[in-house]
């Protein structure tokens, strides 16, 4: 609101405002960039180049500017899973929609977006064709890789990781090497359910030796046994990593888990994509 009165003259504020509404949002996906799963969580709205402002999703927006404008909507995320952190996500298209705007109207609008053409999506990740990942050392976890589309978030196929009651460590590593240049922008998306806290993390390996790198800590998605998935959606930023370890020459991703809020965790996940 401040945004919107400072940019305006007396004239404009002594207008009744138009709104511009948005209830949902798309993602269109080709059959090779994996899934249109997303977690969009506010949109950012600029009118011939600008900004009228950040709204969370579901959006009503008021405008004090009247007639022909055209409206360019960015998608936002939550980076790293938090409030506190939140952007433009880089590789999503923006929504272009042309409106006539009319003191006192309403006007409802869809945006639809999809991943950039520049943007290089490995979609390999989503369980529809296997499981990439391995035990680690010291794992006492209990991995299985489900066929149910009434379980997977999204497709056929998800993973489950269980942690029975009595042992102490969780612990799966991903197969396959993820290549990440420092300084460039890069992110993982993974849909996710759990029961208890899990740690999300890469190895930098260089030269045959590796370095542990946590990056998030996913609290609870669902409390209780955790046994029908309540699936969340996350955006974790790669480059971030990439940039602390510049001469490594591959990252690995690792999942780890030791019992706090359950006796016996379980974790399940899908959808798993590293986006450059």
């Amino acid at each position: 609101m401040i945004v919107l009165i400072a940019a305006c003259n007396r004239s404009d504020v002594d207008h009744v405002p138009a709104f511009i509404q948005a209830e949902t949002v798309t993602l269109s996906t080709l059959s090779y960039q994996g899934s249109n799963s997303s977690a969009i969580s506010e949109l950012w709205f600029y009118s011939d180049g600008n900004i009228l402002g950040v709204v969370d999703t579901p959006v009503s927006l008021p405008l004090l500017k009247q007639g022909n404008q055209t409206i360019t909507v960015f998608p936002g995320i939550k980076n790293n899973g938090m409030g506190t952190s939140r952007i433009r996500y880089p590789f999503y298209t923006s929504y272009d929609t042309s409106i006539f705007i009319e003191p006192g109207q309403s006007y409802s609008i869809t945006p639809r977006f999809s991943y950039l053409t520049s943007a290089v999506v490995d979609a390999s990740r989503n369980f529809e064709s296997g499981n990439t990942f391995l035990e680690a050392t010291g794992n006492d976890a209990i991995m299985e890789l489900l066929s149910d589309p009434d379980i997977a978030a999204t497709g056929v196929r998800c993973v489950k990781m269980t942690l029975p009651s009595g042992s102490s460590l969780l612990s799966y590593l991903d197969e396959t090497n993820i290549e990440l240049e420092a300084g460039s922008v890069a992110f993982l998306e993974m849909d996710y359910s759990c029961n208890n806290t899990f740690a999300v993390g890469l190895f930098a390996i260089t030269g045959g030796n590796s370095t542990k790198v946590p990056v998030l800590f996913l609290t609870p998605s669902q409390s209780g046994n955790g046994e029908v998935p309540e699936w969340k959606k996350i955006y974790m930023d790669l480059g971030m990593v990439a940039s602390q370890f510049p001469n490594t020459e591959s990252f690995r991703l690792y999942i780890e888990c030791t019992r706090s809020e359950e006796e016996s965790p379980v974790i399940f996940l899908d959808d798993i994509k590293i986006v450059k």
